[in-house]
């Protein structure tokens, strides 16, 4: 279609474009918009097209500058100038195909975009969803941890609570092991202070008799427990450290597991509309350690084992002291039975010195009075003696015939002469006889003396077993500490009762020979 121009009056307005013209930016985007309907082919000539759009505009422009420059600014002549050079002319076919291709195109942005909106709803709705159910699971992950540690904290905190009632019962037992060797040292120095009592014995009774062997064998039964009681006290001081060590480290753990319980608590109670919240560029980078739980399991069943032990040396100690209880209280018994066995015997040692002594007094009192009755019976001798010699003296002096009166042998003089011989004989033999009394006299004498000096030491040494050594062993100087004070008085009545039930069947066994000596009588 031809299009008329159209005159305008006033001075200068230039030329007036004709209807139909638009500018080149249409021309522009009437060429996007067939390279969009002509496909992907259309793509690749695009950038030369807008390349020489480019280059066509900066022309246009570069010349409407200059041509403008010549007119005022209000000139109608100088607008139509830059009409004309803007401008191309096209048809009204062309013109609304362009309308519809703009349509067309404005539908298919806003499809797109439409589109586009929806596609990122539908992404954020899902992204909302995943980040809320990455936020439960987190929280619900949290609350399973706290509660985790929770439990685990419980669990150390009843482990910590047993350690301290064990680590109170070693430490009493120990305790009462130190107290327990300290009173050993009783019944050795009284067994040894026996010893240096019975060294005071005289005589054939410093011997090394049964009762001293008995002794010396319980003071080195006591040094042999006292041996084992240091052992033991060493072993209770070193599993005191491990215990102290496994306390620590399960302090340790406690510790972490409340700092952990605190953080987690404090995380679980966080939510998008909580105060200082900031981001932390890298926490997600940060490596996660391994799960403590299994360490902490492993601990606990250490602590526990190791628990086990220091329970097994308490009852192992429990054991050693009432084997010791036990093993010294028969020792002291068979050494207090011993001393009385030896008391008895020096009784009935004594008994028949007494008897041998008094009898030996009264032979000594018989003996002497037989001597002075020998004594009296020669002194008793010497008048007959003198009388019989006497006569015969007188009888010598008479004659007969102035003869010798020997010449002549009468009776009288026969039997004077008989007289004094028989005197000297009996004289003779009671001085013999009085030799043998006075000989008999000192050997009683010196028997005496000897049995007395017997005496003597067998009280002596029957005073040394009885005061100064069964009379302070009349009781076991021992007292120990709590239960094992009654296990060493049951250890005491146990050997008691062994003792007396011995005794009765001693007893016993002798009623039985004594009934069949009697029916064999």
């Amino acid at each position: 279609m031809v299009v008329g121009q159209a005159q305008s009056t006033g001075p200068n307005l230039g030329q007036v474009p004709k209807l139909g013209y638009r500018r080149p930016v249409l021309l522009e985007q009437q060429g996007h918009s067939e390279g969009e309907n002509g496909g992907d082919d259309a793509a690749s000539v695009k950038s030369n097209k807008d390349d020489q759009t480019m280059e066509t505009k900066q022309e246009n422009k570069k010349n409407l500058q200059q041509q403008s420059a010549a007119l005022p600014a209000w000139s109608a002549a100088r607008r139509s100038a830059r009409r004309k050079k803007a401008t191309t002319a096209i048809s009204q076919e062309e013109w609304k195909k362009i309308n519809d291709e703009k349509c067309k195109r404005a539908d298919m942005s806003r499809h797109k975009s439409s589109k586009s909106r929806a596609e990122a709803s539908k992404i954020r709705s899902k992204e909302e969803a995943e980040t809320l159910s990455a936020q439960e699971k987190a929280d619900h992950r949290l609350k399973e941890r706290l509660e985790e540690t929770m439990f685990w904290t419980e669990e150390v905190e009843t482990e910590i609570l047993a350690w301290e009632k064990e680590n109170t019962v070693l430490a009493q037992v120990r305790k009462s092991l130190v107290h327990a060797l300290r009173q050993t040292s009783g019944p050795a120095r009284l067994a040894d202070k026996c010893i240096r009592h019975r060294e005071d014995r005289v005589g054939e009774d410093q011997v090394l008799d049964e009762v001293e062997e008995n002794l010396i064998i319980e003071i080195e039964n006591i040094r042999l427990w006292q041996l084992r009681f240091k052992m033991a006290i060493e072993q209770i001081e070193f599993q005191e450290s491990e215990n102290t060590v496994v306390l620590k480290s399960l302090y340790r753990d406690l510790n972490v597991m409340a700092r952990a319980a605190q953080i987690d608590a404090s995380c679980s109670r966080l939510n998008n509309k909580s105060n200082k919240l900031t981001n932390h560029t890298g926490a997600d980078y940060v490596a996660i350690p391994a799960s403590w739980e299994v360490h902490t399991q492993a601990r606990i069943t250490d602590s526990r084992k190791i628990r086990e032990w220091s329970q097994q040396l308490r009852s192992d100690i429990e054991t050693l002291i009432r084997t010791a209880c036990t093993d010294l209280t028969k020792q002291w018994k068979k050494t207090n039975t011993s001393i009385k066995d030896n008391i008895e015997s020096l009784q009935h040692s004594i008994e028949k010195i007494k008897e041998r002594l008094e009898n030996t007094n009264q032979e000594l009192k018989a003996q002497g009075k037989e001597m002075d009755d020998l004594k009296s019976s020669i002194a008793a001798k010497g008048p007959p003696l003198k009388l019989a010699q006497t006569r015969l003296s007188m009888r010598t002096q008479r004659t007969l015939r102035g003869k010798s009166a020997w010449d002549e042998v009468d009776d009288p003089q026969t039997v004077l002469a008989g007289e004094v011989t028989k005197i000297l004989d009996n004289i003779q033999l009671l001085n013999s006889q009085l030799r043998k009394a006075e000989v008999n006299h000192r050997e009683l004498t010196a028997l005496r003396t000897k049995l007395e000096h017997d005496l003597n030491v067998k009280l002596t040494s029957i005073q040394i077993d009885r005061t100064k050594c069964l009379d302070n062993r009349t009781k076991y100087p021992m007292k120990l500490q709590g239960a094992w004070q009654k296990i060493l008085e049951a250890a005491e009545k146990e050997e008691l009762n062994k003792k007396k039930q011995k005794d009765n069947e001693v007893d016993l066994s002798t009623q039985e020979d004594n009934s069949v000596d009697s029916d064999l009588q």
